[in-house]
C-alpha cells in the first residue's frame, strides 16, 4: 500500500471517528413550532379547506392560476433550513393541479418566476400575476429540518471497512410547505393550507446524503399540499354563485 493510500485511509478513519464522537447518540427530533414560525404559520390555527374568506369580488371560475414559489427571508439555523425549489418541484405541483382543468376550475397554470419577490410581498406577486394574465395566485413557501445522528452500528466506523459498510448513520428530514390562494384583482384570499413530508435515509457515513432525505420529504410535502389546495379550489367552486360559473 502506498504512502498516499495510507494517508487517505487514515484521513477517512479520523474523519469518521470525529463523526462518531460528535454525532448525537439518538434522534433529536424536529422543532416543528420553530419551523411553523419561520413560515408565519400558527400551528394552533384552523386550516380547514372550507374556511374561505367571503370577500369574493372579482373571483370567477374557471380561471388562470399563477403559482409563485417563495423564498422567505430567514436565516438557516440548526432547527430550520430554507427549502430550495427545483424545476422538478414546480412540475410536480403543476401536474397535480392539472386535474382541475378537466373539472373546469382552472383554464391553465403558469409559474411566476421573479427572483426579486418574496412570499410575503403579496402586492408585488399580484402585479407579477397580472402581467402573466393570471386571475388567481397560489403562493407556495417551505421550510425544512435535518436530524442526522449515529446509531449503534456506528462503532464499526473505527475500522476502515466499517466506514464503508456499516449502516451507522441515519438522516431524517422534515419539510413543511404552505400554500395561500389570493385573487389578483381584489383583496380576496382563502385560508392558508399546509403539507408535511418526512423521510429517512440509513447507511454508512460515507454514503448517506442529507440532500436525498430532504428531496424525498419535499416531494411528499408537495403531494400533501397539492391535495389540500385541490380540495380548497373544489370547495370554492361550490361556494361561488351559479352566475359566476360561465357556461361552455
Amino acid at each position: 500500500m502506498s504512502i498516499e493510500m495510507r494517508r487517505q485511509g487514515l484521513t477517512i478513519i479520523l474523519a469518521l471517528s470525529l463523526t462518531v464522537s460528535i454525532g448525537c447518540a439518538s434522534s433529536q427530533g424536529f422543532d416543528r413550532r420553530a419551523i411553523s414560525e419561520a413560515l408565519g404559520v400558527d400551528p394552533a390555527a384552523d386550516q380547514d379547506p372550507q374556511l374561505i374568506i367571503d370577500r369574493m369580488s372579482n373571483v370567477s371560475l374557471p380561471c388562470r392560476l399563477g403559482v409563485f414559489f417563495g423564498d422567505r427571508n430567514f436565516s438557516n439555523r440548526q432547527s430550520v433550513k430554507k427549502v430550495e425549489w427545483l424545476a422538478a418541484d414546480r412540475n410536480q405541483l403543476l401536474r397535480l393541479l392539472a386535474t382541475l382543468q378537466d373539472e373546469r376550475i382552472l383554464t391553465d397554470t403558469v409559474v411566476l418566476m421573479d427572483a426579486t419577490l418574496r412570499g410575503e410581498d403579496i402586492r408585488g406577486i399580484r402585479q407579477a400575476g397580472a402581467r402573466h394574465g393570471a386571475d388567481m395566485l397560489l403562493v407556495v413557501e417551505g421550510a425544512a429540518a435535518i436530524d442526522r445522528y449515529n446509531n449503534r452500528s456506528a462503532w464499526w466506523y473505527s475500522t476502515l471497512i466499517g466506514a464503508y459498510l456499516a449502516a451507522g448513520t441515519e438522516s431524517d428530514a422534515f419539510v413543511l410547505t404552505t400554500g395561500a390562494l389570493w385573487a389578483v384583482r381584489s383583496e380576496w384570499h382563502a385560508a392558508i393550507q399546509t403539507g408535511e413530508g418526512v423521510s429517512k435515509v440509513v447507511g454508512s457515513a460515507v454514503f448517506v446524503e442529507d440532500s436525498t432525505a430532504l428531496q424525498e420529504a419535499k416531494e411528499r410535502a408537495i403531494q400533501a399540499l397539492g391535495t389540500r389546495i385541490i380540495d380548497q379550489l373544489r370547495l370554492l367552486k361550490e361556494e361561488l354563485p351559479p352566475a359566476k360559473l360561465p357556461s361552455r
